[in-house]
Protein backbone atom coordinates (compact mmCIF):
# COMPACT_ATOMS: atom_id res chain seq x y z
CA UNK A 1 0.00 0.00 0.00
CA UNK A 2 1.22 3.48 -0.87
CA UNK A 3 2.10 5.96 1.90
CA UNK A 4 -0.57 8.47 2.97
CA UNK A 5 -1.25 11.16 0.35
CA UNK A 6 -2.98 13.50 2.79
CA UNK A 7 -0.29 15.64 4.48
CA UNK A 8 -2.63 16.13 7.43
CA UNK A 9 -2.82 12.39 8.05
CA UNK A 10 -1.28 11.53 11.40
CA UNK A 11 0.03 8.25 12.83
CA UNK A 12 -2.09 6.39 15.39
CA UNK A 13 -2.38 8.24 18.72
CA UNK A 14 -0.20 5.79 20.62
CA UNK A 15 2.52 6.15 17.98
CA UNK A 16 2.52 9.92 18.42
CA UNK A 17 2.72 9.75 22.21
CA UNK A 18 5.18 6.86 22.57
CA UNK A 19 8.08 7.62 24.87
CA UNK A 20 11.59 7.57 23.49
CA UNK A 21 13.47 6.76 26.72
CA UNK A 22 12.87 3.04 26.43
CA UNK A 23 14.73 -0.06 27.54
CA UNK A 24 15.19 -3.16 25.39
CA UNK A 25 15.04 -6.88 25.99
CA UNK A 26 15.76 -9.77 23.62
CA UNK A 27 14.21 -13.23 23.91
CA UNK A 28 13.95 -16.32 21.72
CA UNK A 29 11.31 -18.97 22.20
CA UNK A 30 10.61 -20.74 18.92
CA UNK A 31 8.96 -19.17 15.88
CA UNK A 32 9.33 -15.44 16.39
CA UNK A 33 5.91 -14.44 15.05
CA UNK A 34 3.95 -15.97 17.89
CA UNK A 35 6.45 -14.68 20.45
CA UNK A 36 6.10 -11.17 19.02
CA UNK A 37 2.33 -11.31 19.58
CA UNK A 38 2.69 -12.60 23.12
CA UNK A 39 4.98 -9.76 24.19
CA UNK A 40 3.29 -7.06 22.11
CA UNK A 41 0.13 -7.67 24.15
CA UNK A 42 1.73 -6.56 27.43
CA UNK A 43 1.02 -3.14 28.91
CA UNK A 44 4.20 -1.10 28.79
CA UNK A 45 5.59 -2.72 25.63
CA UNK A 46 6.02 0.00 23.03
CA UNK A 47 7.61 -1.74 20.07
CA UNK A 48 8.47 -5.27 18.91
CA UNK A 49 10.90 -6.37 16.21
CA UNK A 50 11.53 -9.91 15.00
CA UNK A 51 15.03 -10.99 14.08
CA UNK A 52 17.93 -13.20 15.06
CA UNK A 53 20.20 -13.62 18.09
CA UNK A 54 22.45 -16.05 19.88
CA UNK A 55 24.97 -16.91 17.18
CA UNK A 56 28.25 -15.79 15.67
CA UNK A 57 27.33 -15.95 11.99
CA UNK A 58 27.44 -12.58 10.25
CA UNK A 59 24.43 -11.11 8.44
CA UNK A 60 21.85 -13.73 9.44
CA UNK A 61 18.69 -13.89 7.34
CA UNK A 62 15.54 -16.00 7.46
CA UNK A 63 16.89 -18.54 4.98
CA UNK A 64 20.48 -18.43 6.26
CA UNK A 65 20.43 -18.17 10.05
CA UNK A 66 23.66 -20.01 10.66
CA UNK A 67 23.92 -20.57 14.42
CA UNK A 68 21.36 -17.91 15.35
CA UNK A 69 17.87 -18.43 16.75
CA UNK A 70 14.70 -16.60 15.80
CA UNK A 71 14.31 -13.86 18.40
CA UNK A 72 12.25 -10.81 19.33
CA UNK A 73 13.54 -7.45 20.49
CA UNK A 74 11.12 -5.79 22.88
CA UNK A 75 11.29 -2.06 23.55
CA UNK A 76 9.42 -1.19 26.73
CA UNK A 77 8.69 1.70 29.05
CA UNK A 78 10.55 1.01 32.32
CA UNK A 79 8.13 3.29 34.16
CA UNK A 80 5.28 0.91 33.33
CA UNK A 81 6.90 -2.49 32.93
CA UNK A 82 9.72 -4.32 34.67
CA UNK A 83 12.14 -6.72 33.03
CA UNK A 84 11.03 -9.30 35.58
CA UNK A 85 7.51 -9.11 34.10
CA UNK A 86 8.97 -9.92 30.69
CA UNK A 87 10.73 -12.89 32.27
CA UNK A 88 7.41 -14.01 33.78
CA UNK A 89 5.87 -14.01 30.33
CA UNK A 90 8.86 -15.85 28.88
CA UNK A 91 8.53 -18.69 31.39
CA UNK A 92 4.74 -18.76 30.91
CA UNK A 93 5.39 -19.46 27.24
CA UNK A 94 8.26 -21.90 27.74
CA UNK A 95 7.27 -25.56 27.32
CA UNK A 96 9.84 -27.87 28.93
CA UNK A 97 8.38 -30.88 27.11
CA UNK A 98 9.50 -29.52 23.73
CA UNK A 99 13.04 -30.06 22.48
CA UNK A 100 13.89 -27.77 19.56
CA UNK A 101 14.48 -29.71 16.35
CA UNK A 102 16.64 -26.90 15.00
CA UNK A 103 18.96 -24.27 16.44
CA UNK A 104 16.69 -21.57 15.01
CA UNK A 105 14.05 -22.48 17.62
CA UNK A 106 16.41 -22.65 20.61
CA UNK A 107 15.01 -20.78 23.66
CA UNK A 108 17.27 -17.92 24.70
CA UNK A 109 17.41 -15.03 27.09
CA UNK A 110 19.73 -12.32 25.81
CA UNK A 111 20.26 -9.77 28.61
CA UNK A 112 21.21 -6.30 27.45
CA UNK A 113 22.90 -5.14 30.67
CA UNK A 114 24.23 -6.43 33.96
CA UNK A 115 20.98 -6.03 35.87
CA UNK A 116 19.08 -8.02 33.25
CA UNK A 117 21.75 -10.72 33.41
CA UNK A 118 21.32 -11.13 37.16
CA UNK A 119 17.54 -11.24 36.87
CA UNK A 120 17.62 -13.66 33.93
CA UNK A 121 19.91 -16.06 35.80
CA UNK A 122 17.78 -15.87 38.94
CA UNK A 123 14.62 -16.54 36.94
CA UNK A 124 16.19 -19.57 35.26
CA UNK A 125 17.33 -20.92 38.60
CA UNK A 126 13.75 -20.64 39.88
CA UNK A 127 12.45 -22.37 36.75
CA UNK A 128 15.01 -25.18 37.06
CA UNK A 129 13.86 -25.67 40.64
CA UNK A 130 10.41 -26.48 39.24
CA UNK A 131 11.57 -28.43 36.20
CA UNK A 132 15.21 -29.21 35.51
CA UNK A 133 14.53 -29.11 31.77
CA UNK A 134 14.46 -25.31 32.05
CA UNK A 135 18.26 -25.56 32.12
CA UNK A 136 18.15 -25.88 28.34
CA UNK A 137 17.31 -22.17 28.09
CA UNK A 138 20.55 -20.44 27.17
CA UNK A 139 21.49 -17.08 28.66
CA UNK A 140 23.77 -15.08 26.38
CA UNK A 141 25.13 -12.01 28.12
CA UNK A 142 25.30 -8.87 26.02
CA UNK A 143 24.37 -10.73 22.87
CA UNK A 144 23.54 -8.80 19.74
CA UNK A 145 20.36 -8.75 17.71
CA UNK A 146 19.86 -8.53 13.95
CA UNK A 147 16.45 -7.42 12.70
CA UNK A 148 14.74 -9.55 10.08
CA UNK A 149 13.71 -8.09 6.73
CA UNK A 150 10.69 -5.79 6.74
CA UNK A 151 8.51 -8.39 5.04
CA UNK A 152 8.86 -10.60 8.13
CA UNK A 153 7.80 -7.90 10.58
CA UNK A 154 4.22 -8.03 11.94
CA UNK A 155 3.60 -11.19 9.91
CA UNK A 156 0.72 -12.33 12.13
CA UNK A 157 -1.02 -8.98 11.77
CA UNK A 158 -0.65 -8.97 7.99
CA UNK A 159 -3.16 -11.83 7.77
CA UNK A 160 -5.84 -9.30 8.73
CA UNK A 161 -5.93 -7.04 5.72
CA UNK A 162 -8.46 -4.50 7.01
CA UNK A 163 -6.44 -3.82 10.17
CA UNK A 164 -3.18 -3.68 8.26
CA UNK A 165 -4.63 -1.33 5.63
CA UNK A 166 -6.06 0.99 8.28
CA UNK A 167 -2.69 1.27 10.01
CA UNK A 168 -0.70 1.67 6.81
CA UNK A 169 -3.00 4.47 5.71
CA UNK A 170 -1.80 6.46 8.72
CA UNK A 171 1.89 5.66 8.41
CA UNK A 172 4.46 6.96 5.92
CA UNK A 173 6.17 3.74 4.88
CA UNK A 174 6.77 0.05 5.55
CA UNK A 175 9.43 0.69 8.18
CA UNK A 176 7.03 2.88 10.16
CA UNK A 177 4.45 0.09 10.02
CA UNK A 178 6.99 -2.46 11.25
CA UNK A 179 7.98 -0.21 14.17
CA UNK A 180 4.51 1.07 14.98
CA UNK A 181 3.45 0.74 18.64
CA UNK A 182 -0.16 0.43 17.44
CA UNK A 183 0.84 -2.43 15.15
CA UNK A 184 2.60 -4.17 18.05
CA UNK A 185 -0.52 -3.93 20.23
CA UNK A 186 -2.82 -5.00 17.38
CA UNK A 187 -0.58 -8.04 16.84
CA UNK A 188 -1.12 -8.93 20.49
CA UNK A 189 -4.86 -8.95 19.87
CA UNK A 190 -4.88 -11.01 16.69
CA UNK A 191 -2.42 -13.45 18.23
CA UNK A 192 -4.89 -14.06 21.04
CA UNK A 193 -2.73 -12.70 23.85
CA UNK A 194 -4.75 -9.62 24.84
CA UNK A 195 -8.35 -9.96 26.08
CA UNK A 196 -10.98 -8.46 23.75
CA UNK A 197 -12.52 -6.49 26.63
CA UNK A 198 -9.37 -4.34 26.68
CA UNK A 199 -10.42 -2.79 23.35
CA UNK A 200 -12.76 -0.45 25.20
CA UNK A 201 -9.74 1.35 26.66
CA UNK A 202 -7.37 0.73 23.73
CA UNK A 203 -9.56 1.94 20.88
CA UNK A 204 -8.69 5.62 21.34
CA UNK A 205 -4.97 4.80 21.42
CA UNK A 206 -5.12 2.57 18.36
CA UNK A 207 -7.11 5.06 16.28
CA UNK A 208 -8.63 2.32 14.13
CA UNK A 209 -12.06 2.38 12.43
CA UNK A 210 -14.88 0.33 13.91
CA UNK A 211 -14.54 -2.39 11.26
CA UNK A 212 -10.88 -2.98 12.11
CA UNK A 213 -11.65 -2.99 15.84
CA UNK A 214 -14.31 -5.62 15.21
CA UNK A 215 -11.69 -7.73 13.44
CA UNK A 216 -9.34 -7.44 16.43
CA UNK A 217 -12.13 -8.41 18.79
CA UNK A 218 -13.13 -11.46 16.75
CA UNK A 219 -9.52 -12.63 16.38
CA UNK A 220 -8.83 -12.19 20.10
CA UNK A 221 -11.89 -14.26 20.95
CA UNK A 222 -11.06 -16.94 18.40
CA UNK A 223 -7.43 -17.36 19.37
CA UNK A 224 -7.69 -16.25 22.99
CA UNK A 225 -5.16 -17.74 25.38
CA UNK A 226 -4.83 -14.69 27.63
CA UNK A 227 -6.00 -16.55 30.74
CA UNK A 228 -2.67 -18.35 30.78
CA UNK A 229 -0.82 -15.09 31.29
CA UNK A 230 -2.71 -13.43 34.15
CA UNK A 231 0.34 -13.64 36.40
CA UNK A 232 2.53 -11.83 33.85
CA UNK A 233 -0.04 -9.03 33.61
CA UNK A 234 -0.18 -8.69 37.40
CA UNK A 235 3.62 -8.40 37.53
CA UNK A 236 3.66 -5.16 35.54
Amino acid sequence: MAPPTDPAMQPPPMDRTARTDLEAAVVALGCFWGVEAAFGALDGVVRTTVGYAGGQASDPAYATLGDHAEAVRIEYDPARLRYTALLDRFWSLFDPTLTPAKRRYQPLLVPQNGEQTEQARASRADAVGQDERAERVEIIDGGGFSAAALRHQKHTLRRYEDVTAALRARLPDERAFARSPAAALATGYVGGYRPPNRLAEDRSRLGLPDEALATLRAAARRHGSWGTFVQAERST
